[in-house]
């Protein structure tokens, strides 16, 4: 992990980060070859590793000989490393939720995760469905957070806020506290940090005897509830307009800076970003042209009209919360593909989503149509 080893001084008080992954055959056939080809395109943007491309740093955990042997062919054409556990004994092909393979990675994980906190690192623990657009690691160091989640849904979320610590006067319901996805996690390489993804792995293991279905996002946020409060750890949940998701609605979350201010609007769902063509995202929702918090994009954002449908979009200060193409976009950091089917379907989307960075066209990167289709039918029906 050394050698791969990001130096954040320019950063951080502490000295390195390491970027892991794992994959089993049918991930590095499919997804593997997409995330690190979106890796290879992005540069670190400062310190002693500027201008170096991701790729160089990640470590790719393979589990097979066979495995081992497709990373290995892999650094053809990428500069990645590749380390294998012989220990972990998982299925092969795409995993089915809770099925034995699918079960087998979250001990797995969280192994990898201790084991670059021991070696003295911060962790930044990424999935192989991703397909990263800019250098995350400013934001992942630039915000005061021990640990990062990333949100399962889109919610109008305030990044600054630790779900351990809401202040008393924002009296937000804990129900309406984000769902966390484990595919992005970061940890800050402490003590304190390292305790808890300890007790996240010892929680997992002590109720594998009585709990056959044993799923590491859920007890995630279980552990992490009590052991950062204990620990008065900042756990923060990373902003889903800059960290998108496939589960989103239609071509990504959106809302604007004003909504993530306003308490009574913390934990409300947002729309989405608009379909253009046929089911089809533009440049400009992963460009999120106009900035953020510009006069310019402030203004698009107010004159947005909601849909005749709209009676859960949401409002703020003049400003619209809903569906519109623009309103509260900005600049992709990544994109996750989980909610998007086998890990051959998952990579045609991730395919998509290259070609139309790379084109500067729209693509097709999710399969989540269908309230909108709904919306088609019905209105043709009258």
């Amino acid at each position: 992990m050394a050698t791969a080893s990001i130096d954040i001084r320019h950063l951080s008080c502490r000295k390195s980060l390491v970027l892991l992954g794992m994959a089993n055959e049918e991930a590095l056939n499919h997804t593997v070859p997409l995330f690190l080809t979106s890796l290879s395109r992005v540069k670190i943007t400062g310190g002693r590793h500027r201008g170096r491309s991701l790729d160089q740093h990640l470590v790719l955990v393979a589990w097979s000989e066979a495995a081992m042997a497709a990373c290995k062919a892999l650094n053809s054409n990428f500069r990645h490393k590749c380390v294998r556990d012989a220990e972990h004994q998982a299925a092969t092909g795409s995993f089915g939720f809770h099925s034995e393979g699918f079960n087998a990675l979250g001990f797995a994980k969280i192994k990898y995760i201790l084991n670059g906190l021991s070696a003295g690192h911060d962790v930044v623990f990424l999935d192989t469905d991703i397909i990263v657009l800019q250098d995350p690691l400013p934001y992942f160091l630039g915000r005061g957070a021990d640990m990062w989640a990333a949100q399962e849904k889109c919610l109008v979320w305030n990044d600054t806020l630790s779900l351990v610590a809401i202040p008393k006067e924002l009296d937000i319901d804990q129900k309406k506290l984000p769902p966390l996805n484990i595919g992005v996690l970061y940890f800050k390489g402490t003590p304190g940090v390292t305790r808890c993804v300890y007790s996240w792995m010892s929680d997992m293991y002590f109720q594998v005897e009585y709990r056959s279905l044993v799923w590491d996002q859920d007890i995630y946020g279980k552990i992490m509830t009590r052991c950062a409060r204990q620990s008065h750890l900042r756990w923060q949940v990373l902003d889903p307009r800059l960290f998108q998701s496939a589960c989103f609605p239609k071509c990504g979350c959106s809302f604007t800076d004003a909504a993530a201010q306003e308490p009574h609007m913390l934990g409300q769902s947002s729309k989405g970003l608009s379909f253009v063509g046929d089911y089809e995202c533009e440049p400009q929702h992963w460009l999120g042209e106009g900035g953020e918090g510009t006069e310019a994009w402030n203004k698009a954002a107010d004159t947005v009209e909601q849909e005749e449908d709209g009676k859960d979009a949401l409002a703020v200060g003049g400003q619209a919360i809903g569906e519109g193409s623009y309103t509260g976009s900005q600049p992709w950091l990544l994109r996750h593909f989980p909610c998007s089917g086998a890990t051959a379907t998952k990579a045609k989307f991730m395919t998509n989503l290259l070609e139309g960075v790379v084109n500067h066209t729209n693509a097709k990167i999710t399969r989540n149509v269908k309230r909108r289709r709904l919306r088609e039918r019905t209105l043709a029906q009258h």
